[in-house]
């Protein structure tokens, strides 16, 4: 890494997350109007309904997936060794490959081993990231003295996405268990979650990229 690279924070790593976000975020907009999903009622995954709400699913969870692999990359060489922290973010990344693969059973359909498959890797991939993010805040908070305003920020989207994740889990898995169905405005919850996690997963590169500097 060049002494420039140090000084301005656009190492590859920075440069490559923040464009496979902008990937995610583009096709998770996209989701917003093609896949014949009601965004309020039904749940994104519902999209591989259509073609074109498969792919544009498939481009959102690879590119948060390549978003989590640049996100290693950069801790690995700024932040204190953590076993933790890289077995997250893998098993985040496995997660979003699953997502993205192992598309979910069609509306009205019984679940297959695909649609399991798919809502497990679904749950890892909103459950995972508010834990990244307060062990970033805390590993970056270790290596700089006092706790700069860039780490406040990001363990308290962590700390609210974590808030959001746990009621979305106890308001629609006890459904989804049952087969009973979403609730309502469930389609709505998730989408607001699913914003959570790439605002996290951006606050987490940008706190990495400022220790990287320091």
């Amino acid at each position: 890494m060049t002494a420039t690279a140090a000084t301005t924070g656009t190492s590859r790593w920075f440069r490559n997350a923040q464009l496979s976000l902008g990937t995610a975020t583009v096709a998770g907009t996209g989701l917003l109007l093609v896949g014949d999903v009601d965004p309020v009622n039904e749940m994104i995954s519902d999209a591989v309904q259509t073609v074109p709400g498969a792919l544009l699913l498939m481009v959102a969870a690879c590119g948060l997936a390549s978003a989590g692999l640049w996100l290693l990359a950069g801790a690995r060489r700024t932040l204190p060794r953590s076993p933790l922290l890289t077995t997250m973010l893998a098993v985040w990344c496995a997660s979003l490959v699953a997502v993205a693969f192992f598309p979910t059973n069609l509306p009205g359909a019984e679940p297959g081993v695909a649609a399991v498959v798919h809502r497990v890797g679904a749950g890892l991939m909103a459950a995972l990231p508010p834990l990244i993010a307060l062990l970033v805040a805390d590993l970056a908070g270790r290596r700089t003295p006092g706790e700069p305003g860039r780490v406040r920020l990001l363990r308290a989207a962590g700390l609210t996405s974590l808030a959001v994740c746990v009621a979305f889990g106890a308001l629609h898995g006890p459904a989804v268990l049952a087969g009973t169905g979403v609730l309502p405005y469930a389609g709505l919850f998730e989408r607001i979650l699913m914003a959570l996690v790439i605002v996290v997963a951006g606050l987490c590169a940008w706190v990495i990229a400022d220790q990287e500097r320091t």
